[in-house]
């Protein structure tokens, strides 16, 4: 006969280590009660399961004065008993399901308890709320897996109240303070609340109860009839991140000092990359072209500092994150100008074509992140009827368009009058986020009572800086799916890339410098620089952080060219910055890391954000299975990569590297 297998359905499991020192760091003292298990198999040599927890506590200095075992802690006759006779003064730790830690919880409830345990599921839902034990009380366990009865004082919020944090949001408590749902219950949240008063902590001195009941169904639909309304107004989707501005808000512009050599890539713009002019050994001064283009859509690159070039070497190139070549320029510190560097004669009066050849001889591209030659832009194949001048700049943390319109608006203009004469637009639009006050202010007054350009305030919302979601609000214009601006009558020019057009007519000057904005974790120098083309990322962040800050690149903390949500991961601070280089964020890495291990829960919440009205769960669904084809078949080519999907993505998919694969698969089939 073969030998019964005893199956062990504990309920529960301790913590890994690394949540147990979170939970109890800063405790000197506390007492554990030990649930000796139900549904195991039984054996009169059982022990209080203290070791691995004493060992745990010890090593962060936290003393156990008492470790009580207990059988059935659930048991709300006799273990009740049993704790009273239990004299505690400290905290109190409890190592069971979540029934254990609710009675414990409700009897000490002026002391702190601590969940040190997780339930373990047993069923095939992790929401069934389980009865198991020997419990005779009202307390219930779902068995969620992770369980975190120390924050809410002990009562369990998913089982109290009866929508169980899982039907949508709670309208509140009526003003009895019974449940919305079920008026025979009191509302749970209410009573956390006051679990938490009687344990002093914190919680009650900023958390307010508010009464719900007040609003009337006629209020409600018009609540709800205002907020579909403003989530399609001007365009569809998008999201409204925490803006982290405040720390270079109000950073006036600053000269960032000249490095001792600069890296400038002959690849920093869309298109062919340049071609050298320069050899090891040359003289250059600044303005000098180091490369030129090398077809229609191509940029010349110039050198921001006199000297001598080392030569031409492989430096990792802070977009494609592979070795690419970069002219280095040894800066001899003397700043002697280049013959070329000369100020247009007459820009008014010089014609279309001879003002296209000098911002094509001055390597002007736009600087808002695409680097497209704007000698090409501003050559629509067909007749456009308004400039559109992109002030909305709404990545996070990001200010350096923001400080540009404040301080110079005078000169952005000038550089909008240059491009409107050349496209022969008719009408000029200065789009500008509300979160900005000062520029609209700047903007305005540069534009004059009199003037013809259109200063328009637009409400904050990210990605509203992208060409197509820009047009849509300021003009209500739909640009095609396949289509560019110009098929909606509109070309779109970054205030960065207007105050370098600028530079270059009214100046001579080539782009060779260009504002960033630089911030982040730790930040010792937070600001808005104005930065050579070819600086050496390690300059600046050896400028701007310390060293301590800097120890943490590739472990808790990472480097990002650019914003947040678009930007990208640097591998190397031997790179420099390019033209395409809006800021430089030092970020703590994810709590979670994006995987794409994650399985996609079609929660819809990426699809409800997408600017651009797609279906990024098929990428995330199809791209797990390397079916690029039919990723392709859901328009991932009209994807602008604003990383909003990602941004919400409940399973924390690493959706962008689907899309970009996607992408690469696509052009590569041609």
């Amino acid at each position: 006969m073969a030998e019964k297998t005893v199956m062990d359905y504990t309920k529960y499991r301790l913590k890994k280590e690394e949540e147990i020192r979170e939970i109890l760091a800063g405790i000197p003292k506390i007492s554990i009660l030990w649930c000796q298990k139900c549904y195991k198999e039984f054996k009169e040599d059982f022990e209080p399961e203290c070791g691995q927890l004493k060992d745990i506590l010890e090593g962060m200095g936290t003393e156990i004065t008492v470790c009580e075992p207990v059988d059935f802690l659930c048991n709300n006759y006799l273990t009740k008993k049993i704790l009273e006779h239990l004299q505690v003064d400290e905290p109190i730790g409890v190592v069971s399901c979540g029934l254990g830690i609710q009675f414990v919880a409700g009897i000490y409830n002026r002391r702190r308890v601590f969940a040190l345990a997780d339930s373990v599921l047993h069923s095939g839902n992790a929401t069934t709320i389980g009865y198991h034990g020997i419990a005779l009380g009202p307390e219930k366990c779902a068995a969620c897996g992770q369980c975190y009865l120390e924050i809410t004082g002990g009562i369990c919020p998913v089982v109290a109240c009866p929508k169980g944090l899982l039907n949508g949001p709670c309208g509140g408590a009526s003003s009895d303070g019974r449940c919305e749902v079920n008026k025979e219950l009191p509302c749970a949240w209410i009573e956390i609340y006051e679990r938490l008063k009687k344990q002093g902590k914190g919680f009650s001195s900023f958390v307010e109860i508010r009464n719900y009941s007040i609003f009337k169904v006629d209020e409600k639909k018009r609540f709800e009839k205002a907020n579909r309304n403003e989530r399609t107004e001007g365009f569809y989707g998008g999201v409204h991140p925490l803006e982290m501005k405040e720390s270079t808000e109000g950073k006036p512009l600053e000269d960032f000092p000249a490095p001792e050599r600069i890296f400038v890539f002959l690849s920093q713009h869309t298109g062919l990359p340049a071609k050298p002019v320069v050899k090891a050994g040359d003289s250059v001064r600044v303005g000098q072209k180091l490369g030129e283009s090398t077809g229609f859509i191509s940029s010349a690159v110039h050198s921001g500092v006199s000297g001598k070039v080392i030569g031409i070497e492989e430096k990792i190139h802070p977009v494609s994150q592979t070795l690419q070549p970069a002219v280095v320029v040894e800066n001899d510190g003397a700043d002697t100008p280049d013959p070329s560097v000369m100020p247009v004669m007459d820009p008014e009066g010089l014609s279309q074509e001879k003002l296209l050849e000098v911002l094509r001889n001055r390597g002007i591209v736009g600087l808002g992140g695409a680097m497209f030659p704007t000698s090409v832009k501003l050559c629509p194949p067909k007749p456009v009827d308004t400039l559109l001048i992109n002030g909305c700049e709404c990545e996070p943390y990001l200010n350096t368009d923001n400080r540009l319109m404040i301080e110079r608006s005078d000169e952005i203009l000038k550089g909008a009058g240059i491009a409107r004469k050349i496209l022969g637009a008719r009408r000029v639009v200065f789009g500008i986020e509300d979160n900005k006050k000062k520029a609209i202010e700047s903007a305005t007054k540069s534009a004059g009572g009199g003037s013809d350009v259109e200063v328009v305030s637009l409400k904050t919302r990210y990605p509203q800086g992208a060409e197509r979601m820009l047009i849509k609000r300021t003009l209500g214009r739909d640009v095609p799916d396949t289509g560019l601006p110009f098929d909606a009558g509109v070309v779109v020019l970054n205030v960065s890339t207007l105050y370098s057009l600028y530079n270059a007519v009214y100046r001579g000057i080539p782009l060779v410098e260009r504002a960033i904005t630089v911030t982040g974790v730790d930040v010792v120098k937070p600001g808005n620089y104005i930065v050579k083309i070819g600086t050496p990322f390690y300059n600046i962040l050896n400028s701007c952080f310390d060293s301590e800050s800097l120890g943490k690149l590739n472990g808790d903390y990472q480097l990002k060219m650019g914003g947040p949500m678009m930007g990208i991961v640097q591998t190397s601070t031997e790179s420099a910055v390019i033209k395409g280089t809006t800021g430089l964020l030092l970020l703590e890495k994810p709590i979670v890391e994006p995987s794409e291990e994650n399985e996609c829960i079609k929660c819809g919440r990426c699809v409800d954000v997408c600017p651009m009205e797609l279906h990024p769960d098929y990428y995330a669904y199809y791209g797990k299975r390397k079916q690029w084809d039919k990723v392709v078949e859901y328009k991932v080519k009209n994807c602008i990569e604003c990383g909003c999907c990602q941004y919400v993505c409940s399973s924390k998919i690493d959706l962008l590297s689907f899309i970009k694969k996607a992408k690469r698969y696509a052009n590569n089939k041609g």
